[in-house]
This record gives structure tokens, sequence and C-alpha cells, in this order.
């Protein structure tokens, strides 16, 4: 890992709280489940955001889960790739769909531009990252 990063402290150590990692996974599905009600209401914006939130918090009971906590969303990119990635325990395409909802999220905030196909396809990929988190503890 570039320790500059945990050095900046944008990557801080924390105890290991299993109610904390079931609380973020929790909020995980949650989430998700949203995201697949706002597509039912043709809200794909929030579709896409609330997808993305979705694998936010998932990664987030994953890096909890190694006494690590984020204190940004590049904080948690950053994290999940050098911890999860490098090693083999998260898949480059989960980390790439990740990035890529990022981006969506990003773009339907702040730019307005978002679309059915993109809602969908990142809720697929959610439900894919949230298999992969939960079948890595």
């Amino acid at each position: 890992m570039n320790y500059n990063r945990y050095k900046k402290g944008n990557i801080v150590q924390i105890c290991i709280d299993y109610e904390l990692i079931e609380k973020e996974l929790k909020e995980a599905r949650y989430d998700l489940e949203s995201a697949e009600n706002s597509i039912k209401s043709e809200n794909y914006k929030w579709a896409i955001v609330q997808s993305y939130y979705s694998m936010f918090h998932a990664f987030r009971g994953l890096l909890f889960s190694r006494g690590y906590k984020e204190k940004s969303h590049s904080g948690l990119k950053f994290a999940i790739k050098n911890l999860f990635v490098n090693y083999g325990v998260i898949s480059d395409d989960i980390f790439l769909d990740f990035d890529a909802a990022m981006k969506a999220r990003e773009m339907a905030d702040y730019s307005y531009i978002y679309d059915e196909k993109t809602a969908l396809d990142i809720i697929e990929s959610t439900k894919k990252l949230i298999t992969e988190v939960e079948s890595s503890f």
C-alpha cells in the first residue's frame, strides 16, 4: 500500500468492530433494495446514486474487517485496490464496476446525466459486488 495516503490520514486504523461491519452490510443491502424500487418508479438518477452507495457501504464493511477506515470516497477506492484487489480478494472486474459506478454517480449528481441502461447495469454490478464482499468473510 502507498503509505503516503495512509500518513496523510485518508486511511486510518481502527479496532475491528463486527457490529459496525454488519451495519455497513445491512446498509448496502438496504440501498440496493432502494435502488431497485427507484428503477420501478423510473427514477434512474436515484437508482444510480443508491446503487453506488450500496457498493460504498459494502466496501466499507470489508475495509472495517481489516481494521481500517477511509476518510473519503477516493480513500476507500485506494484502500480497496491496495488491500483487496492487489491480493486477489476482490476481482479486478468488481473493482472496475465500482469505479464506473462512482463516475456515474458523480455524473448523475453534478451533471444531471443519467439513463435507464446505466442504472440497470450498476444495479447488476452492485449485486455481484455484494455477493463477492460477503463471500470474502
